[in-house]
C-alpha cells in the first residue's frame, strides 16, 4: 500500500483515497517520497511519524479523521499506534457531529477500525458528552462501542452506565449495563 505524505501538516492516507482528497502537489510529493523510501534497502517495517492525519470516507456520506501528535506505523501489519489522539466524524457537508480525544489509540489502515485508550472523552453534535477508559470503532458496522464504565453528561443531567453503543450512520446513542443518575453537589 502506498502512503502519501506532506511535510506540513503530515498527511498519511492510502492511495485509493488520495486521488479524491489530495491536491496534485501532494501526489507529486508522495511519488518522490515513496520512491526515496523504496530506494533504501533494507526498509524498516516501522515508521515514526509526527503530526499524523488519517482520513477515511464512507460512501461519500461520513468522513472519519484521526489526528495524532505522534504515531508509530508498522508497515508489515498496516497498523499505526497513535499518541495524543483527536478524532472527528463529519457528514457530507463537512459538519462535525462526533469528536473524541484519547491518550493512545491503534488504527488499522486496512479496515479503518480504531481503538482508543486512556482518558477517552467525546462529544456528539447534540451536546452529549462521555468519558470512558477505552472504546473501539468498527468501521464496517459504523459503530463506536465500549463495555467499560462510562460517565455521560447531557443538558438534563449526568449519569453512569456499563458501556454504550453509538451508531455513526444513524447517529444513535444507546447506554448499556444499567444507568444511574449522578447527584450533582
Amino acid at each position: 500500500m502506498v502512503f502519501f505524505y506532506a511535510a506540513s501538516p503530515a498527511v498519511w492516507c492510502p492511495a485509493r483515497w488520495a486521488q479524491a482528497l489530495a491536491p496534485p502537489f501532494l501526489i507529486a510529493s508522495a511519488i518522490v517520497f515513496s520512491s526515496l523510501v523504496g530506494a533504501a534497502e533494507p526498509r524498516s517495517p516501522l515508521l515514526e511519524i509526527e503530526k499524523m492525519t488519517f482520513v477515511a470516507a464512507h460512501d461519500g456520506e461520513n468522513q472519519v479523521r484521526v489526528f495524532a501528535d505522534r504515531a508509530r506505523f508498522d508497515t508489515s501489519r498496516d497498523v499505526a499506534n497513535l499518541y495524543g489522539v483527536r478524532t472527528t466524524i463529519s457528514d457530507s457537508e463537512q459538519e462535525i457531529y462526533f469528536e473524541m480525544t484519547c491518550d493512545e489509540g491503534e488504527l488499522d489502515l486496512a479496515t479503518s477500525d480504531f481503538s482508543a485508550e486512556g482518558k477517552v472523552a467525546g462529544r456528539t453534535q447534540n451536546g452529549l458528552e462521555f468519558e470512558a477508559d477505552w472504546l473501539r470503532y468498527d468501521h464496517g458496522k459504523g459503530e463506536l462501542y465500549t463495555d467499560a464504565p462510562v460517565l455521560i453528561r447531557e443538558s438534563f443531567g449526568t449519569y453512569r452506565g456499563g458501556g454504550f453503543r453509538y451508531n455513526v450512520h444513524k447517529r444513535r446513542f444507546r447506554l448499556h449495563g444499567g444507568a444511574s443518575m449522578v447527584q450533582e453537589q
